[in-house]
């Protein structure tokens, strides 16, 4: 370490031995300074010296020129070795743009085989697959460039091989996920999404998303970040998966604020799921189940009564017979026959698990129910015997009375629950939002529970007319004063609910216009609990 000061040009750019002319090196150059009294004099004796401007100017030409380029000093001295890499860099440009195209289009790279070099001049007489193929478009296109390295380029430089596409999307995704890491470390706030499935291969994934809020766009954000093959499905093995993933990306844990995952008992059981023991170590990071998933699972619970069990499952048999080609010619038929003001051409098949989702198939279902009897009475005459029995046998369930009113009930508490699913899976709703449209529904079902005499009696004429016009007899079901195991649908969304109304209340004190008793104590437990996060505001 040296005592005193030293003129950062003079050390840079002169020799230690003499000087420039016939100046000689000493103060400020071999010795440092620290005559500190005489200091004014001194510099402005150092600044008049002819090497210091010499000097001086070194660095002005220096900088010059390092403000004009990011090369190094090894690619601006050897131009032959600069323009080698100009001309690489304009070869890979098409194949990496080539990628990129197809990752964000969604589109698979490879065919089946895709190996060798590519053709230029006439286009391959099997599938190339898309990569192969729009390079090949590329060079068809004018790409001068690109069609002289695919024709000159060594078999082990081409840059087209499967192994060089993976690399290339690898940069991509780091690129991708280095820019939401910095968005999350800017909001020093974020809540982590995780779900755990196996692919189709069988081999275990969990699903990692993050929650934060933008500043740029002032919005919240929900942006996926990797798929993670899993062996230990236990609650303790996905957290310590899901910690040491958000950590090996470098997102800093002491901002998690939140757990979102499905009812699931490895993610979200108290005692050894996947939020226990994340919060054992990160006690502010509450678990929130998805409201779009309690929703899911009241109606999948209410729906489990067996007349409406029925329904659905024969609905869906009669939309899996008709998808076939030769008996979907027959259901057109009909509809364009019975159903001609209709739009629809086809039956929609029920989705397995958001059964949410099943609105539109119960409505179009309904829609065309006319026209699936008349081509069931169609192929049910069919001399092929598999298609006639199984057409037979589905027109005599669909015919039965109690179907047809399962089907108005499902149509007219699904038409209730359908706005509630599309707004819970905004993004920018918030838990209050989602708990008061939640609120909402119980309130329209419980005012049809207690006008039921009058809501059932209108629903009953109508399905009466619907059997009157298919010469099906049908009569007022049998009314008992004891009911055994009844299914109450706003029943199930209170219970499913009740984890998300306790976690708001903890912060109902932070609202404006809340008059709740000991509300300054609450906000100031509140201020100490996140008193970290206040300072970083």
């Amino acid at each position: 370490m040296f005592d005193g000061a030293l003129c950062k040009y003079c050390v840079i750019f002169n020799e230690h031995v003499g000087g420039s002319g016939s100046q000689k090196l000493g103060k400020f150059v071999l010795t440092p300074f620290s005559n500190w009294k005489n200091a004014i004099e001194e510099f402005n004796k150092h600044d008049n010296n002819k090497y210091y401007k010499m000097t001086l100017l070194k660095f002005d030409c220096l900088m010059s020129v390092s403000n004009k380029t990011t090369d190094s000093i090894i690619i601006q001295l050897d131009k032959k070795l600069k323009s080698e890499i100009e001309q690489n860099r304009a070869k890979l440009k098409p194949i990496i743009e080539t990628v990129m195209f197809c990752g964000r289009q969604g589109l698979p790279l490879r065919d089946h085989r895709d190996s060798g070099p590519i053709n230029c001049d006439n286009p391959p007489v099997e599938n190339d697959g898309n990569f192969r193929s729009l390079l090949q478009f590329k060079v068809m296109s004018g790409d001068i460039n690109l069609a002289e390295h695919l024709k000159t380029a060594q078999g082990n430089a081409s840059y087209i091989s499967a192994d060089i596409q993976n690399q290339i999307l690898t940069s991509c995704s780091n690129l991708i996920l280095k820019q939401i890491i910095s968005k999350i470390d800017a909001a020093k706030c974020f809540t982590v999404l995780a779900d755990e499935t196996a692919d189709i291969s069988g081999i275990e994934q969990f699903s990692l998303c993050v929650r934060y809020f933008e500043f740029s766009s002032m919005q919240m954000r929900e942006d996926f970040l990797t798929f993670v093959p899993v062996t230990d499905v236990t609650g303790m093995g996905l957290a310590n998966t899901l910690l040491n993933t958000l950590d090996k990306f470098g997102i800093d844990l002491k901002y998690l604020r939140g757990q979102g995952f499905d009812g699931a008992a490895s993610t979200s059981g108290c005692f050894n799921g996947v939020q226990s023991h994340v919060i054992k170590k990160y006690p502010l990071a509450h678990y929130i189940h998805c409201t779009s998933h309690c929703l899911n699972l009241a109606i999948s619970d209410t729906c489990n009564i067996q007349s409406i069990r029925n329904c659905t499952g024969t609905i869906q048999k009669v939309c899996v017979f008709f998808k076939y080609p030769k008996r979907q010619s027959v259901m057109l038929d009909s509809i364009k026959r019975v159903c001609p003001e209709s739009q629809i051409t086809k039956l929609k098949l029920l989705c397995p698990t958001r059964w949410v989702d099943r609105h539109d198939s119960i409505i179009t279902f309904m829609e065309l129910f006319d026209a699936v009897i008349d081509g069931l009475s169609i192929i049910s005459t069919w001399p092929d015997r598999e298609s006639s029995s199984v057409a037979y046998q589905l027109l005599c369930a669909i015919k039965q009375p109690e179907f047809i009113l399962a089907t108005h009930l499902l149509a007219k508490v699904f038409s209730i629950s359908l706005p509630l699913s599309k707004l819970l899976k905004m993004q920018n709703i918030d838990l209050i939002e989602a708990m008061s449209l939640a609120d909402n529904v119980c309130d329209v079902l419980k005012n049809i529970r207690n006008n039921a005499d009058e809501d059932f009696k209108k629903l009953f004429l109508k399905v009466k007319e619907k059997c009157m016009s298919l010469d099906i007899e049908i009569t007022l079901p049998r009314l008992t004063n004891i009911q055994k195991n009844r299914y109450n649908f706003t029943s199930q969304l209170h219970d499913r609910f009740i984890a998300h109304k306790s976690l708001i209340t903890n912060f109902c004190c932070l609202l404006p216009n809340n008059n709740l008793p000991n509300r300054e104590e609450n906000i100031k437990s509140l201020a100490e609990k996140y008193s970290e996060d206040l300072k970083c505001s």
